[in-house]
Order: C-alpha cells, then structure tokens, then sequence
C-alpha cells in the first residue's frame, strides 16, 4: 500500500492539527475501507507497575478505546456493527450471546414486562424509546465505575491526581520502551518513530483537552473525559475531528458522500453503481443518507457528525424504536403486543433489546 500526505489540516481545535492522507494506487474497492486501530486501551500492571496481572483486580483503562459503546460510528470512520446490540443490552451485551431460545424467550418477555411502563401488556413507541433510553445511560455509568475503579492504578504515586509525567512514563512503558530507553529518550539520546509520535501528540492533545483546569494533571472527573469522551459534551467534537482525520481528504471541517465512503475523487466513479456491486458501501451509502446528512444537502457537516456521534442524542432511541416496531408491529396498531415481541424474538434477539437479559433477569 501505497500512500502520500497531501496537506495538513487545521481542525477546528486550537491545539489539534492532522495530516488528511489519501491513498493511491488501490482500486476503489480496496480504498473503501477506513483503516482499524488496534490498541484496546488496557494497561496490564502489577504492584510495582512493570506490565504484570494483579491477580482479581481488573486492568485500568490508559488510552481511549477505537470501539465505544453505543455510538455510531468508531474513532476511526469505521460503523459500529454491534450498535444495535449494545443499545438495547447495555454494558452486559458482551455476556448474552450464547444464551439458549428457550431461555431467552422468557428473559424477552420479562424485559417486555419492565418496559411496559403503564402494565396495560402493549408497548407503544415512547415506551421502547424509554427503554432504550434507559439501557444506554447504563453504559455512561459503567464508564464511571471503570475509571473510578482503574484510576487508583494509574495514579502510581497516589495523589489523587494523573500528572502528565506519571501518564507519558507508563505510555511509552505500554508501547514497549524499557526503563534504559525511556532514559534515554528523557535525556534527549533516542528518537521514537513516527507513528508512535504521533499517537504521543494526540493523546497530549486529548489530555489537555480534558484538563479543565489547566493544572497539567488530571481528577477522576477529567480522566473519565479523556478515556470516555462521548460522554463529555465538551469533548465530543474531539471525536469528530479523529473522524475527519481518517476520512477528510479536502481539508474542511465536513464530509461528503465519497470522503464518508473513502472513495476517491473521480467523477467518472458511479456511487450507485458501487452500492449495488459492494455491501460495505451500500451500507454506508445509507447510513450517510439516511442518519448523518439530515438535510439532505449531500454534506455531513461538522454538526450533523457530532450528533451522530452522541450516545444522549434522543434520535437514536427513537431511530431503534421505530424499527422494532415496524418489523414487529403485524396489525399495524402502533403498540406491541406480548405475542408480536414473542413472533419477531429474532429480530429483538438481533436488535439486542435481548442484550438486556441478564440484569432484566436479576432484578425479577
């Protein structure tokens, strides 16, 4: 793979700046695809911080995952795939995939029974919506408990503050500089690649960012914002901007059509044609359409991708509860009945309204 850097771009971030890459040399089919960040965002420590396990305690978190829960679309233009899933099952989504029908029939109707906010046995559209609603808050608090739980671990000298020296050592100690060439790179002796210079510069930028008070260290508070970014409404635009990163090719702050599909700029390029002849860009070419551009004007602004990039954003409970009661909905009532749910489980089983089973189940 070929690739070469045609400017740089100014986001609209006063310390932000990034390099809009295109690549060449592919046939569209290949371009169409964003590039996957990789790091999972887990620090493994022990005691003495030197990479290990402690056994029974979780691994904090130290970089902002590319996958994030109950949002659109990844850090890296990427959709999520398991969006659905992980706005109806909540936090517990990962653990409910392999339950038995029978068992998850039952555990169906008991959400059925929660959701049902009147007990008049239909669920209407604001109550799905509610539901939703509901579950996905749910994920903001496991984001909460995780970086309260994890933040003891970072804050290796036990301040109650992340200084900036403490989160640079254990970062380059994550991507694999020994203690002899941290020194060295301290002391100016030894230069780091530019890949890992460039992540070095974006998690500064995220941590300054995140850094409300400007005093170069970071609270719990602020380190939820750095880790978890899309439940700050203050630095969702930074989310927006790692978006535009990877898909802007023109250096403004909006995307169209091609650039959301990574296509290149070739006019003689039917788009149509490329929607029917490949299912990655037919979907994406929808989801664009259909969710992000919402006036319909063939540009998705910097505006328009920062709702879409926010799990609060009402639209997209309201979005799921129009689907499921459309595809369940058989008499065309508007309200769902405990056999229609029952009748369409596969599609709440996909939908992952079923993602909610397991602590639907503890509370009954």
């Amino acid at each position: 793979m070929s690739f070469s850097i045609i400017s740089i771009m100014k986001l609209p971030s006063p310390s932000l700046i990034v390099c809009a890459i295109i690549l060449t040399n592919l046939p569209w089919d290949c371009l169409a695809r964003p590039a996957v960040i990789p790091d999972d965002g887990k620090l493994k420590m022990d005691e003495n911080g030197d990479g290990k396990n402690i056994p029974g305690v979780p691994n904090p978190e130290l970089f902002p995952n590319n996958h994030i829960d109950a949002v659109k679309m990844e850090r890296n233009g990427a959709l999520n795939k398991d969006f659905q899933q992980e706005l109806f099952w909540g936090p517990a989504h990962e653990e409910m995939t392999d339950v038995r029908e029978e068992e998850g029939r039952l555990r169906l109707m008991e959400i059925f029974k929660l959701a049902d906010r009147d007990e008049d046995k239909f669920l209407t559209m604001d109550e799905l919506a509610a539901w939703i609603e509901e579950k996905t808050a749910e994920h903001y608090s496991e984001a909460v408990s995780s970086s309260r739980q994890g933040f003891p671990q970072v804050d290796t000298n036990k301040d109650g503050y992340l200084q900036w020296d403490e989160y640079r050592e254990q970062f380059f100690k994550h991507r694999g500089l020994d203690e002899e060439k941290l020194k060295a790179y301290r002391e100016g002796k030894l230069s780091i690649d530019e890949t890992l210079e460039q992540d070095y510069a974006m998690y500064r930028d995220r941590w300054d960012r995140a850094d409300e008070d400007n005093d170069n260290s970071l609270s719990v508070e602020e380190f939820l914002a750095f880790l978890h970014p899309e439940h700050c409404k203050s630095m969702l635009s930074m989310l927006v901007e790692e978006v535009l990163h990877d898909l802007n090719q023109n250096d403004d702050t909006a995307l169209n059509l091609r650039e959301f599909l990574s296509l290149p700029d070739d006019a003689h390029l039917d788009l149509g044609k490329a929607a029917n002849d490949d299912e990655w860009v037919r979907e994406r070419k929808n989801e664009f359409e259909e969710n992000i551009d919402l006036d319909g004007d063939g540009i998705a602004t910097f505006e328009e991708l920062e709702k879409y990039m926010d799990p609060r954003n009402k639209q997209h409970a309201e979005s799921e509860a129009r689907h499921l009661m459309g595809v369940a909905d058989m008499d065309g009532d508007g309200k769902l009945s405990p056999r229609e749910v029952s009748n369409s489980y596969f599609v709440f089983l996909g939908s992952k309204v079923y993602n909610y089973a397991r602590n639907v189940h503890d509370e009954f």
